[in-house]
């Protein structure tokens, strides 16, 4: 699967691609919600990413998206949401949310579950 990881935590954009390239993704991070509207044109099968990026938020990324004429399934992580700012994410079309601290398993679990139809499960 081609991924955007987006967070303005570096270590964890690193962590994320090096961890989802190891397993066969092909994964571009992105620093923050500019970079990540930039990248979208490339096209992505799933977009990874957090909810709050001060001062902007995750939730622009998820509407960018949507917008998309292919859009990709959007995972969104966080470790401070509301469960307005989830019902914000959700409609706005994120398709699952994952808590912080990450969990790699986790990752892996909430991908395979949004996964577009046509990845298989050797390709999560």
């Amino acid at each position: 699967m081609k991924i955007l990881v987006v967070d303005d935590e570096a270590d964890i954009v690193d962590e994320l691609c090096s961890f989802l390239a190891r397993r066969g993704h092909q994964v571009i991070g992105a620093g923050g919600v500019d970079q990540a509207c930039a990248a979208l044109e490339s096209g992505f099968d799933v977009v990874v990413t957090d909810m709050r990026m001060p001062p902007r938020s995750g939730v622009e990324v998820v509407s960018a998206c949507s917008r998309l004429a292919t859009p990709p399934a959007v995972l969104l992580m966080t470790g401070q949401a509301t469960a307005s700012d989830v019902n914000e994410a959700l409609s706005a079309g994120a398709r699952s949310i994952i808590w912080k601290p990450l969990s790699l398993r986790g990752v892996m679990e909430a991908l395979a579950a949004i996964a577009p139809p046509a990845a298989t499960p050797a390709t999560i």
